[in-house]
């Protein structure tokens, strides 16, 4: 050892190491300058080369003049190899060739693949699966894997992703293009049964741009902005209202292009000298900002089965451009500086345009119809509508008179069986047999003394409109005051009286839309979700923070004869709300994973861009593990654990079983001719997504008339409205 080494500072650096290597059985040696004949097995080291004057030389100096050798003593005490290396290797690539211990991990993988299909939330289903379904789930799974290669491209790789590229089940606004111009497995989605839809928002079902041509009919129809509208940044960072007014209540002349404008977001005292008609705003508009917002063509030729919007749709340019700011941009959603707390703000701006184009009477009356339409190119047989019913009143159509919440119920009611006799009258009543109901939403942002009343107005509904009214829910962003628990006294009481009085009531609160989910305070034992199960609610909507609960999630899930508490998923929204990127990162596979039965559902489609047909197939295509029988699954629990009655759901589920049957041949049939066994064929299938083949448009042509389910007459045997 060096002579400038200190040998205590050494053997206490080493001491350490060699404790804990001796608690695993492995004995290193200390080094030590000589051996002794009290420890004849401590090492000996050697120096070569140590002259007295060499040791002084290189202690003065900290790089060393000359390599030292050092010769470590042969180790006595410990444990040799029981053999060499060379047989060590050999026994190694005997037991390979030999397949040693194979078997027991064949069989042990195995098992626990057969345990977890036994323990599957789809079992069920896949049990009962008939061959015309099995053979359709081949096919679906083939085409989805086919087109993640072949369509959108983005495979693991060490290539950089090219600008056609794509990642399946990333970004929806991104994809939503490719999705819906390229992809057969999203056709195939617009055409699946899909139960029903238990958490739709009442004004977010039909496309903007409808209510907006709609809108032009109306005399009354007046805007008010948040700013004189005189530059083009004006109009990115105004916000816009509509409503109907009585035009003796308001100024007349009123120019929101005058720079002495005096906007506001406050309309009390201020509302008679802010609101421009919507007429002259229109004609207007182009002349304050020439050539601004002008339709390209490709924007008047729109999906129709996506978010309600119409095979031809034309706006003007002050249309065009009200209808970008309810609708959320790509860049508005993911970029780079966005928060989950800005996103919702602009959310709910976008909310407030909207609102006026559908609280006024005639678009009430029409909105049902329209509605109806769109679930039923949709393939949902049955809807719950959640309109906001803080303003107690809408204007008629001339603005001098008001529609109370009781007048609004019965046009909702007239809707529907207008629409249900006109449906009979074609022998389709089997579409959409049993109408909508509506749940009473509240916001979660009102005092104590405001829930209550808003509590009470909901109860003289429900015993009015009895088959109408189904559900109480609290809504809002999460994040933000208050938690469901904040009105505790008020929701024990309302609950305490529907059992009382008989009403079938039950809450259907939003609870886990969030990450924090410490319901809008800093306190986490405030969780909504929480307080959803105490006051024994019936479903909760989104649920997408439920995972963090291992307690609620026992108790959520389905066991034995309980059916647990329902979920309403909706991903798209949670994604474009800043819950997480894409499908692939939202929990819905551990949720059914857990047993936890769940629906899917579209939220907000009119401002999201979105549709059932696209939230199922991006339950598809963000976990691998989900498989045709999975969406089957799905729809029947929408069935199950909608508010309809028993009858009612036996009934549905009777209907859906034609339904699915027939969809499953439709799959064989058309797409049958890509597969050899369960394996695409490859050739075959590029060829088949040729999009300028006659093949690919003609595709659908015939598929409704084909699908169509002619039922007889007397076999709707349907519980009569009491509302």
């Amino acid at each position: 050892m060096p002579a400038d080494t200190n040998a205590k500072i050494s053997s206490e650096a080493e001491r350490p190491r060699q404790g804990w290597l001796a608690k695993c059985g492995i004995h290193l040696p200390v080094r030590e300058r000589r051996a002794s004949e009290e420890l004849p097995n401590r090492p000996v080291m050697i120096l070569a080369d140590s002259k007295e004057k060499k040791r002084k030389r290189t202690s003065q100096s900290p790089v060393p003049i000359t390599r030292t050798a050092v010769h470590m003593g042969t180790t006595r005490g410990l444990e040799k190899p029981h053999s060499s290396v060379e047989a060590t290797l050999a026994a190694f690539e005997k037991a390979r060739r030999n397949g040693d211990g194979l078997a027991q991990y064949e069989i042990a993988r195995d098992g626990i693949l057969k345990a977890e299909l036994e323990q599957s939330w789809d079992l069920p289903v896949k049990k009962d699966a008939s061959d015309i379904e099995k053979r359709a789930a081949a096919i679906i799974h083939a085409i989805r894997e086919f087109e993640r290669d072949f369509i959108f491209g983005n495979v693991a790789s060490e290539a950089i992703p090219g600008p056609e590229t794509r990642d399946m089940g990333g970004q929806f606004v991104t994809n939503k293009d490719h999705i819906e111009n390229r992809s057969k497995l999203y056709r195939i989605a617009k055409q699946l049964p899909k139960g029903a839809l238990l958490h739709l928002h009442y004004n977010a079902e039909l496309n903007p741009g409808i209510l907006l041509q709609q809108a032009r009919d109306i005399k009354n129809m007046y805007i008010r902005s948040t700013q004189p509208l005189l530059t083009r940044k004006d109009l990115e960072e105004t916000e816009m209202v509509l409503n109907v007014w009585d035009p003796d209540e308001v100024t007349p002349d009123v120019n929101i292009f005058s720079k002495d404008y005096k906007g506001t977001l406050k309309s009390k005292n201020v509302d008679k000298d802010i609101w421009m008609t919507w007429k002259d705003f229109r004609q207007q508009f182009p002349m304050q900002f020439p050539g601004a917002y002008k339709q390209d063509r490709s924007e008047t030729i729109i999906d129709r089965a996506s978010c309600a919007e119409p095979g031809k749709l034309v706006l003007g340019p002050a249309e065009n451009w009200l209808k970008q700011k309810m609708i959320l941009s790509e860049e508005e959603v993911y970029g780079i500086n966005q928060t989950v707390n800005g996103v919702w703000a602009r959310f709910n701006q976008a909310t407030r345009a909207f609102k006026g184009l559908a609280n006024y009477e005639s678009v009430y009356k029409k909105y049902i119809d329209q509605a109806i339409e769109r679930l039923i190119e949709e393939k949902v047989m049955y809807a719950e509508l959640r309109p906001m019913l803080m303003d107690k009143f809408i204007p008629a159509d001339s603005g001098k008179t008001q529609i109370d919440h009781a007048g609004q119920m019965q046009i909702i009611v007239d809707a529907i069986e207008k629409k249900k006799k006109a449906l009979s009258s074609k022998g389709e009543l089997h579409k959409f047999p049993f109408g909508l109901k509506i749940v009473y939403c509240a916001p979660r942002s009102i005092p104590k003394t405001r829930m209550q009343q808003e509590m009470m107005d909901c109860l003289k509904l429900k015993v009015q409109f009895n088959n109408l009214i189904c559900g109480f829910d609290l809504v809002g962003a999460e994040d933000r005051p208050n938690h469901v628990g904040y009105y505790k006294e008020e929701l024990v009481a309302f609950r305490h009286v529907c059992k009382e009085q008989g009403l079938d009531l039950p809450f259907l609160f939003h609870a886990g839309e969030t990450l924090l989910d410490t319901g809008g305070s800093k306190d986490p034992s405030n969780s909504n979700l929480i307080d959803a199960l105490v006051l024994d609610a019936k479903r909760i909507g989104h649920g997408f923070s439920l995972m963090k609960h291992p307690v609620l999630v026992e108790k959520f899930k389905i066991k034995d004869n309980q059916k647990g508490i329902c979920v309403e998923l909706c991903p798209i929204s949670n994604e474009l709300l800043h819950l997480c990127r894409n499908i692939k990162e939202h929990p819905y596979p551990e949720l059914l994973a857990a047993g936890i039965p769940c629906t899917v559902n579209s939220d907000n489609p009119s401002l999201f861009g979105n549709s059932m047909s696209h939230e199922f197939y991006q339950i598809m295509v963000g976990s691998p593990s989900i498989s045709l029988h999975s969406w089957k699954q799905l729809a029947i629990w929408s069935l199950e654990y909608s508010c309809l009655s028993e009858k009612e759901v036996q009934q549905g589920k009777s209907y859906y079983e034609q339904s699915w049957t027939q969809f499953c041949r439709q799959v064989v049939n058309r797409y049958g001719r890509l597969m050899a066994g369960d394996k695409i064929i490859e050739d075959v299938a590029k060829a088949a997504y040729d999009r300028k083949s006659n093949s690919w448009e003609a595709e659908y042509a015939n598929w409704d008339t084909e699908n169509d389910i002619v039922l007889e007459a007397n076999t709707l045997q349907l519980e009569p409205d009491d509302a």
